[in-house]
C-alpha cells in the first residue's frame, strides 16, 4: 500500500463511520443501502475468511456474527484500533499485497480495492487464487465504473455541485471499469460476476473456476425436445440423453451408487467384487471400481455386443461368458456362486434396493429441466430405473417398456436384438403397483426407431431408446397437451457388431 494512502487513511480514521451512515453529503450516494451493501457481501462469504482492509469493522463484525472465522488485515494502524475495539478481534498488519499467505476459502474486502493500481490488483487476484480452496471465492465490494463514459458523467455531476472531496477521491483513486476488472478475473482463473447496488458501488464475485473431474461427468445429462414425429395437439416429448455419462449410459448411475453404499456398510471385504451384465452395468461397475482400486468380475451371456464387452475389459473387468442359450438367469446363478466361493461382494443389481434409490439425481435433473412432467417412460431390464423414477413421479402416467421376448406383459420368455432391457423372472422391487402401462416393443420397431432417430433427429441412439421412443409414441395417441419425458439409456456406436441400423437384422 502506497505512503499517500496512509497518510488519508490517518485522516479518515475517525470519520469513516460518519461518512457510511450518510452523515456526510459528499459520500451520501457512494454509500447509500451500506448496510444492505454489507450484508449482501456477507451472504457470499464462507469457510475461512481473510478480510482486507477492515477499518473500523463494519464487515468484520457482520463476518463475525455469521460464525465465520476471519482474518483481518489492515495497514492503518489508526483503523486497526478503532476496529479492534468494535469487533473485539485483533487485526493482523499488512495489506492486499503483504499479509502472511495461507490457504483460505474466501478474501473479501469493502471499499477498499480501489486503493491499488489496476497492476496491483491484477498481482493480487493471481495471489489469492492460488491460496484458495477449491470452490473458494474473492468477494470485493467497491466503486466500479461500468465504463469510462460513466465516470466521467459522474465526475462531472458532482464536480458541477461542487462535492471537492468526492470529485478528488474519482479522480485520485484507482476506481476500476467493470470490463477490467471481468478480464482481470478471467485472466487469473475466476468467473467474474457484478450486481450493481447503488450508484457507485458493485458486488463482485470472483469463483475460482474449477475443472471437471471424470467423475463429474456422471449425471447432469443433457435433456432435448423430440420435434420429427408427428404427436397429439400439445404433446410434447423430451428425451434424457443418458450416453453422455461418463462410461456410456444410463448404469453409471447404478455403479456408482451401488459400490460407494456398499464400501460404507463395510460390504466389499476383500476388494473382489461379481455381477452379471449384459454391459451397460458393467462398465458402470468397471469405472467404480477402477477408481476405488477394486477388481470386478462379470458374468456376461456371449450374445450381447462386443464392443461393450471391451470396453469393460479396458476398464479392467475381467469377463466371464456364459451360454447365449441359457440366459441371464444362469449368469446371475454363476455370478452368485463365485460370490459364495471366494467372499465377492455381488452387487446383484436385479433385487439389491440400491439400484433404484441410484436415479434420485436423475429424477431431481427431469425435474429442474422440464417442470410439470404428465408421463415417464422407461425402459426395464433391472427395473431399476423405472421404480427409481416412479417413485418421484407419482401422478405422472408411468409407461415401461420392455421387448418382445420378456415377461412383463405376461408373455413367455424369449431371445431378442433390443440390448439392455427385458427381464426373465419378474424384478423383486418392481411393484406392480407403480406401473400404468406395459409397452411390448418388437425388434422391428425399436430399430426402425433408432435409424430414425439418426435420420430425423441427428441423435445416434441404442435399441433400447429406440424401443423407449416407440413406446412414447404409442402412449401419447391416448392423451393430449402432456409433457412426455423419455429416458434413452445409451448410444448406437456400441452396437454397430449388432448390424444396429439394419433394421430387420437381415
Amino acid at each position: 500500500m502506497t505512503l499517500p494512502f496512509m497518510d488519508i487513511f490517518k485522516d479518515w480514521a475517525t470519520e469513516y463511520d460518519n461518512f457510511v451512515s450518510g452523515q456526510d453529503p459528499e459520500y451520501k450516494d457512494v454509500f447509500m443501502n451500506y448496510e444492505f451493501m454489507i450484508e449482501q457481501a456477507v451472504k457470499h462469504a464462507q469457510g475461512a475468511v481473510v478480510e482486507f482492509g477492515p477499518g473500523t469493522g463494519n464487515l468484520t463484525r457482520y463476518l463475525l456474527n455469521k460464525g465465520l472465522n476471519v482474518r483481518a488485515i489492515e495497514p492503518s494502524a489508526e483503523m486497526a484500533e478503532i476496529g479492534e475495539q468494535k469487533t473485539g478481534i485483533t487485526f493482523e498488519r499488512g495489506d492486499f499485497l503483504s499479509f502472511d499467505p495461507q490457504m483460505t476459502d474466501t478474501f473479501i474486502s469493502s471499499f477498499a480495492f480501489h486503493h491499488l493500481t489496476d497492476i496491483e490488483k491484477d498481482i493480487a487476484l493471481g495471489k489469492y487464487a492460488e491460496l484458495l480452496n477449491e470452490d473458494g471465492r474473492v468477494i470485493i465490494l467497491d466503486t466500479v465504473f461500468n465504463s469510462q463514459e460513466e465516470k466521467d458523467e459522474i465526475i462531472a455531476y458532482y464536480k458541477e455541485r461542487e462535492f471537492n472531496n468526492l470529485v478528488e477521491d474519482l479522480n485520485r483513486e484507482y476506481y476500476p471499469l467493470k470490463e477490467t476488472m471481468a478480464a482481470m478475473a478471467t485472466r487469473n482463473g475466476f468467473d467474474y460476476e457484478a450486481t450493481q447496488l447503488n450508484r457507485f458501488a458493485h458486488l463482485q464475485i470472483l469463483k475460482k473456476k474449477t475443472v471437471k473431474k471424470p467423475f463429474d461427468l456422471i449425471g447432469n445429462t443433457p435433456l432435448v425436445e423430440i420435434t420429427a414425429f408427428p404427436l397429439n395437439e400439445g404433446n410434447r416429448i423430451f428425451a434424457k440423453l443418458e450416453n453422455h455419462n461418463l462410461g456410456g449410459s444410463v448404469k453409471d448411475r447404478l455403479g456408482f451408487n451401488i459400490i460407494t453404499k456398499a464400501m460404507a456398510r463395510g460390504d466389499i471385504k476383500n476388494g473382489l467384487v461379481v455381477e452379471a451384465t449384459a454391459g451397460n452395468t458393467g462398465i458402470g461397475l468397471a469405472l467404480v471400481c477402477q477408481k476405488f482400486d477394486l477388481k470386478l468380475r462379470v458374468y456376461v451371456p456371449e450374445k450381447f455386443s462386443v464392443e461393450k464387452q471391451s470396453i469393460m475389459r479396458a476398464l479392467g473387468a475381467e469377463i466371464i461368458n456364459t451360454p447365449t442359450e441359457k440366459g441371464m438367469l444362469f449368469a446371475r446363478e454363476e455370478a452368485l456362486k463365485y460370490a459364495n466361493e471366494t467372499g465377492a461382494f455381488f452387487t446383484n443389481q436385479f433385487e439389491s434396493a440400491d439400484n433404484p434409490s441410484s436415479y434420485e439425481g436423475l429424477a431431481n435433473e427431469i425435474i429442474a429441466d422440464v417442470g410439470r412432467v404428465d408421463m415417464i417412460v422407461a425402459g426395464a431390464g433391472s427395473g431399476g430405473t423405472f421404480t427409481g423414477l416412479a417413485h418421484y413421479f407419482k401422478d405422472a402416467h408411468k409407461v415401461i417398456v420392455e421387448p418382445e421376448g420378456s415377461i412383463l406383459a405376461g408373455g413367455e420368455s424369449g431371445s431378442h436384438r433390443t440390448e439392455g432391457i427385458g427381464v426373465e423372472a419378474w424384478p423383486t422391487f418392481l411393484s406392480k403397483d407403480l406401473i400404468d402401462a406395459v409397452e411390448t416393443i418388437s425388434d422391428v420397431d425399436a430399430f426402425t426407431k433408432v435409424s430414425e432417430l439418426a435420420k430425423l433427429e441427428g441423435l445416434m441412439q441404442g435399441s433400447s431408446s429406440g424401443a423407449a421412443l416407440q413406446a412414447a409414441l404409442n402412449q401419447q395417441q391416448h392423451f393430449t397437451h402432456q409433457n412426455i419425458v423419455v429416458i434413452f439409456p445409451d448410444a448406437s456406436d456400441r452396437y454397430l457388431s449388432k448390424e444396429i441400423f439394419n433394421i430387420k437384422g437381415e
